[in-house]
């Protein structure tokens, strides 16, 4: 028998392991680095730097530039320094937004740094996300997907074409189901240069006809990354110029944490799925967990949604204080 624990003659063992985290701890990462990277936005924005969405050798040419022209490097050497957690700072954190005082912004941006750093950075949350869509691990929030296409069973005596955007994996149900051909999968930072195109959707060339777009688009877990509540407004309108007009009907799942939804002072998910209705979309099936909601909206037939009514978005350009209460977040959309 193979010993799993041998070595090559260099020394190295010629099976390659990949770093192992639980999922519990994958879900506690991503959670954390969402969390950071939006407090990380709010002080800068304060400060008036313009940070680069999803590039992070250019952000940290960015602030290191603006400390050394604004003096503040000793500043924020010592929230660098701060020990983790650290209770005044996560309470600064909290209340990042009511910060005004450069010095204060700078403190909690270097602790904010340093807890990237010490969570591996990007490329530690990506492997994080990746254990989190293994369906041998209990996560693909794909599964649940597949689970509702096989109950409508729309897609009769044809090969649909999916776009998955925010791939992790080519290995999950989306892919691996038999229904797609062909699924084309896009990530901001794709791990998986074979299987998973590195590209921003909102860059995407649109499609040139029918033959180019798709039946399905499956965006799970990327509008609560993306920055403003304006872009995820954008995102959601861009939706609709991908999904066929050709056929009877298209669809698109959306995945959010549970949070966006039902813990947010700015959405619910009645205004949510109103919001999508004025842009064309019928809810077919929604369903929530602990911490996810899930939701499959289906397009009307022969492109009538392509151009919603413009008076129809009117109540959706601005944001509305729906509700209120501690401990609620701002999450928002608008149009």
């Amino acid at each position: 028998m193979l010993s799993r624990n041998r070595t090559s003659i260099t020394g190295k063992s010629p099976f390659q392991r990949k770093p192992s985290i639980k999922p519990s701890k994958a879900r506690k990462v991503i959670r954390r680095f969402h969390v950071l990277i939006q407090k990380r936005r709010i002080a800068c924005s304060k400060l008036g730097w313009e940070l680069i969405d999803n590039d992070e050798k250019s952000n940290q040419q960015l602030i290191s530039e603006k400390l050394r022209q604004l003096g503040l490097q000793e500043r924020y050497n010592i929230g660098i320094q701060i020990s983790h957690p650290n209770q005044d700072m996560e309470q600064k954190l909290l209340a990042i937004h009511k910060y005004t005082d450069p010095t204060d912004l700078v403190a909690v941006l270097g602790y904010i740094s340093s807890e990237i750093n010490s969570l591996g950075g990007l490329k530690n949350y990506q492997h994080a996300s990746t254990v989190g869509q293994d369906p041998n691990r209990g996560g693909d929030s794909s599964k649940r997907l597949i689970k509702w296409l096989k109950e409508i069973d729309i897609y009769k005596n044809r090969k649909p074409r999916a776009l998955e955007i925010g791939s992790l994996s080519a290995s999950n149900y989306i892919s691996k189901s038999g229904i797609f051909n062909p699924v084309v999968r896009i990530d901001l930072n794709s791990t998986d240069s074979e299987n998973i195109l590195q590209q921003d959707f909102m860059e995407r060339p649109l499609p040139k006809s029918d033959e180019e777009a798709f039946d399905l688009i499956s965006c799970s877990l990327v509008l609560n990354f993306v920055p403003t509540h304006q872009q995820r407004g954008n995102m959601i309108k861009r939706f609709r110029q991908f999904l066929r007009n050709d056929v009877q009907a298209t669809l698109l799942f959306i995945v959010l944490p549970r949070p966006c939804i039902n813990n947010s002072r700015y959405t619910t998910s009645a205004y949510f799925c109103e919001m999508m209705q004025a842009l064309g979309y019928l809810k077919v099936r929604y369903h929530e967990t602990n911490k996810l909601v899930y939701i499959l909206f289906q397009t009307s037939s022969s492109g009538q949604s392509a151009i919603p009514n413009n008076n129809d978005l009117t109540k959706f350009s601005k944001k509305h204080k729906l509700q209120d209460g501690p401990g609620m977040n701002n999450f928002a959309i608008t149009l």
